[in-house]
């Protein structure tokens, strides 16, 4: 496997849900950055663990897990956003839509995948800091694997502006930054082919079915 596709694992561990429904699911503290990285990344190891059966039977259960407790959590319009940057900027209305629910799509696919090389790590979490007036914040927790070295994550949060809500945009392994990581892709391929394009090839894979993987 892939080096980054191992620190990517992290990923799925710390994945932000784990309640039974989005209509049922409990009040999270979204105030506090750190609270809500602790207590949904807690509630996932739990969700996960009880509906393990269903996830062998049908891989593709990981796609309802990931938009019922994960998507609520995940600014999905900031992060793409993010990743066009100028281009962005650039779409018309019709364009913006479409690209924001398909990526919205693409985003359940990528995390569901994500999930399928959980293996139940231990997970410590990073001290909490004073964040005050911030608007964004980098919460750090280190994986521990006993089959590979510790794995350092930065997951980073945004706060609403109107809602004074925190979520989440992007996430740092090792280093490596998701939403950089996507830029880059997404750059090269609008350069070549242009941006209607991306967003044809962003449909396709948000269509992808869910795979388990073993990890080796």
């Amino acid at each position: 496997m892939h080096w980054f596709n191992k620190l990517i694992l992290t990923i799925a561990v710390m994945a932000f849900s784990a309640i039974s429904s989005a209509k049922t699911a409990p009040t999270l503290d979204m105030k506090d950055p750190y609270a809500l990285i602790h207590n949904v990344a807690e509630l996932t190891f739990e969700r996960f663990r009880a509906e393990r059966h269903l996830i062998d039977q049908n891989p593709d259960h990981l796609k309802l897990i990931v938009e019922q407790e994960l998507m609520p959590y995940i600014n999905y319009k900031y992060a793409l956003a993010k990743i066009l940057g100028k281009n962005y900027r650039k779409l018309t209305k019709v364009q913006k839509q479409r690209f924001t629910e398909i990526f919205y799509d693409y985003l359940i696919v990528n995390y569901a995948n994500i999930f399928t090389l959980y293996d139940q790590q231990t997970v410590i979490y990073g001290q909490s800091k004073e964040f005050g007036t911030k608007k964004t914040v980098a919460v750090k927790v280190k994986i521990i694997d006993t089959n590979r070295p510790p794995i350092s994550i930065a997951f980073k949060l945004r706060k609403g502006a109107k809602s004074g809500n925190w979520k989440a945009y992007d996430m740092a392994a090792e280093g490596v930054s998701m939403v950089a990581s996507k830029q880059a892709e997404f750059d090269a391929l609008i350069r070549k082919k242009g941006i209607d394009y991306v967003i044809d090839y962003v449909e396709k894979k948000s269509k992808d079915s869910v795979e388990l993987k073993v990890v080796n």
